[in-house]
């Protein structure tokens, strides 16, 4: 069995997207896959259309897309023309077999009501047919601490430290991409 290291990163809501794009960035420098987990429609567009716009190769996938749609979708990171995968709950369903290989799971967002370990265990299958160690991150914003404690009760979550300079930095490029396109930012509430 491969192992999985099992992390949360606890960072503001205000720079949760800073810190995902840093994550991915860190992915892509290492020709390594990401699946990104959303927990709706709108927030998997939002976020796939974010990382396109600041140089992270993403692609969106969710239950809107049509079965063709889908398979372009899940092409592009097989012939690596992407390295992010951002999608709603409906990639766990497929099970690991349909998505590409993957090295690193992030929970982008654990508030919805339906997140739970066995949420959580099913979207860290992912990582079940790569041939090196993956990465499972979990990313707590303030909003999200009841998730938190109990991942860390059932799944022992260990802490995951980012470079908060190079993530404040990010939160710079976001801003100043969300002058040209206002859809990259949250909502005021953080949840779209």
């Amino acid at each position: 069995m491969i192992p999985v290291d099992h992390y949360s990163i606890f960072v503001l809501q205000r720079l949760r997207d800073a810190c995902l794009v840093h994550l991915c960035n860190e992915a892509q420098a290492a020709n390594q896959t990401t699946a990104i987990f959303t927990r709706s429609i709108t927030e998997t567009r939002r976020v796939s259309h974010l990382l396109d716009a600041l140089n992270v190769r993403a692609v969106s996938l969710h239950c809107d897309l049509s079965p063709s749609e889908r398979a372009a979708s899940l092409g592009r990171p097989r012939r690596k023309e992407c390295l992010a995968i951002v999608t709603t709950d409906i990639a766990a369903n497929f099970g690991p077999l349909m998505i590409p290989k993957v090295n690193r799971v992030i929970n982008y967002d654990v508030t919805a009501w339906r997140f739970t370990p066995k949420t959580y265990t099913q979207r860290a299958s992912h990582l079940a047919h790569t041939e090196n160690p993956g990465q499972v991150i979990t990313l707590i914003t303030e909003i999200d601490l009841e998730v938190c404690l109990r991942l860390e009760k059932d799944v022992g979550l260990k802490e995951h430290t980012v470079n908060m300079d190079t993530v404040r930095t990010y939160r710079k490029q976001i801003e100043e991409a969300a002058r040209e396109d206002p859809s990259l930012i949250e909502s005021p509430l953080g949840r779209n």
